[in-house]
């Protein structure tokens, strides 16, 4: 057999293989807007969990929240970093990952004012984001 036989034979898989990368990437980035909806279906359970909690005086449970909200926070600035088309929603997601990472930081002070000044600001951080991106029509 000669190189050039085997190499037209090989095309086709090298295109298969190409073909098949390409949609692996299109299923990926579908996952991720998959993933980013349940991301921020969890940031507003959790947004309002961490505020009960803390009414409820429960540093533990809100601290908990609001690692998994500072976390979340950490995926969205991602996603809109990445995304590039709302920079102002990249702050957005910044400054709710920092808003809740000052929540256990004020909780381990017995500081319950702050640690739900923090928590109320995240909760009209959502508002302020959707009213932009997420209008009714």
């Amino acid at each position: 057999m000669s190189t050039r036989r085997n190499d037209a034979r090989g095309a086709p898989l090298r295109w298969l293989a190409g073909g098949s990368l390409a949609l692996a990437a299109g299923a990926a980035w579908a996952a991720s807007a998959l993933d980013f909806d349940v991301w921020m279906r969890a940031i507003d359970e959790r947004s309002v969990a961490v505020q009960k909690h803390i009414a409820a005086g429960d540093a533990a449970a809100a601290t908990l929240d609001a690692q998994t909200l500072e976390h979340l926070y950490g995926l969205t600035e991602d996603w809109f970093t990445r995304d590039g088309q709302a920079p102002d929603a990249t702050a957005i997601a910044h400054d709710g990952r920092a808003l809740a990472a000052a929540i256990p930081v004020a909780l381990a002070a017995s500081d319950f004012a702050g640690a739900a000044n923090s928590a109320r600001a995240i909760a009209r951080a959502c508002n302020d984001c959707h009213d932009t991106y997420k209008p009714f029509k």
